[in-house]
């Protein structure tokens, strides 16, 4: 009976420990491997040898095997503040941010050149004065998650507006 029943423990011993992080979806899909990232409202993960970027909207709860891992303090800071500070940095970029019909005609005017100033800007909600009258959240402007969500969306906004501007602009000479 001791061989029994230490054998079982045995096994329940290895059994948990090869239990790793939980991941369950909005659509009540679980999965179970390692995650080994979270940044920029997304989660990656691992499992089965493969690796998945899972995008934070998307995940219903998170369980972590070992509460000491690196990647579980970091998203416990993160579950402190705010949790939608990427999401309300891309919104406000979004809604306030820029003169898209100024980087349109930036774009008719000197193409490549436009964008390349746009890439190499750095634009914040304090220098937008839209930006500044009609968010929401001020509070977050110092922000660095907040900060980097907003630049990565003003950036791309703007340079594809300036991208249209150019292409109607070669459209029109291979018209005429």
């Amino acid at each position: 009976m001791k061989k029994i029943t230490l054998t079982f423990t045995a096994i329940l011993f290895v059994i948990a420990s090869y239990a790793g992080d939980i991941l369950t979806l909005n659509n009540e899909m679980i999965f179970e491997g390692k995650v080994t990232k979270i940044k920029d409202c997304t989660v990656v993960f691992k499992a089965d040898g493969k690796k998945f970027i899972v995008p934070s909207s998307e995940i219903f709860s998170l369980q972590f095997e070992n509460t000491a891992d690196k990647v579980y303090t970091e998203y416990m800071k993160m579950a402190d503040g705010d949790p939608n500070k990427c999401l309300n940095g891309r919104l406000d970029a979004e809604n306030f941010h820029g003169k898209n019909g100024g980087h349109f005609a930036l774009g008719i005017l000197f193409g490549p050149f436009a964008m390349i100033g746009t890439a190499l800007s750095n634009p914040t909600p304090d220098r937008g004065k839209q930006t500044y009258m009609m968010s929401k959240n001020k509070d977050q402007f110092s922000d660095p998650e907040y900060l980097s969500c907003y630049k990565k969306k003003a950036k791309g906004q703007l340079i594809g507006m300036e991208a249209l501007g150019w292409g109607s602009w070669i459209l029109l000479l291979l018209i005429l």
